[in-house]
């Protein structure tokens, strides 16, 4: 009941935003037909088939679990990947790399009870970004902007400006009792300023929905 609740409140607001994210994609990434993708967390490649959609391109999902028979039956390849581990492709092996909502989770989250779980959480996503870079000619990285209102993961007002305890502590009360469902906390929101630090090569752009920065995305154009 509550996941059809959720999908019949958040559906149209997603499909929307994927595809104007679909459409920014195609204006700043510029790929060309037959180029190769890797779609990095891509879960079954229903964002990567939008870009297909538009062009065809050789998509790669790659995935910590590779029971992905959505992907599959879209025609695309699936290959496995080890959190935390260097990436198994080889330096520039795909055209571009395809990252949307997951940098942010790129955390490998262990516990904060050092109090040191930010510094550990933003190196982790330093070194996801290298992997991106090191395996991509260009890139598409998105991930949801810090300083929006609504936390994009818990869908409440301003709890993605807690202490990632406090985070951690809601987020089990929140699944019990609210719509959105996430397990573990284990996102370290970013800014601009965080994207530009990883992706040093890249333009930043703001996704913004009524004035306000709803996300940022990392992106250098197929080419350049």
């Amino acid at each position: 009941m509550l996941n059809s609740l959720t999908a019949s409140v958040y559906g149209p607001f997603r499909e929307r935003f994927h595809e104007a994210r679909a459409d920014l994609f195609m204006q700043t990434v510029r790929p060309v037909a037959g180029a190769t993708l890797l779609d990095l967390g891509g879960g079954d490649g229903s964002f990567a088939s939008r870009l297909v959609d538009r062009v065809p391109l050789e998509v790669t999902v790659a995935e910590p679990d590779v029971t992905r028979e959505a992907a599959r039956s879209k025609g695309f390849s699936v290959r496995q990947i080890a959190p935390g581990e260097p990436l198994p492709f080889a330096d520039k092996e795909f055209d571009i790399v395809l990252c949307n909502s997951v940098i942010e989770h790129a955390t490998f989250w262990a516990g904060d009870r050092d109090g040191s779980w930010s510094e550990r959480a933003q190196r982790a996503q330093l070194r996801f970004a290298g992997e991106i870079r090191r395996v991509a000619r260009s890139y598409f990285v998105q991930t949801p902007h810090a300083d929006f209102p609504i936390d994009a993961h818990l869908w409440l007002p301003g709890t993605n400006w807690l202490p990632h305890r406090v985070v951690g502590a809601l987020v089990p009360i929140t699944d019990r009792v609210w719509l959105k469902k996430c397990g573990v906390a284990d996102w370290r929101l970013l800014r601009a300023r965080d994207m530009r630090r990883f992706f040093p090569d890249a333009t930043i752009v703001v996704e913004r929905t009524l004035g306000l920065p709803k996300s940022i995305v990392a992106v250098k154009a197929l080419g350049h």
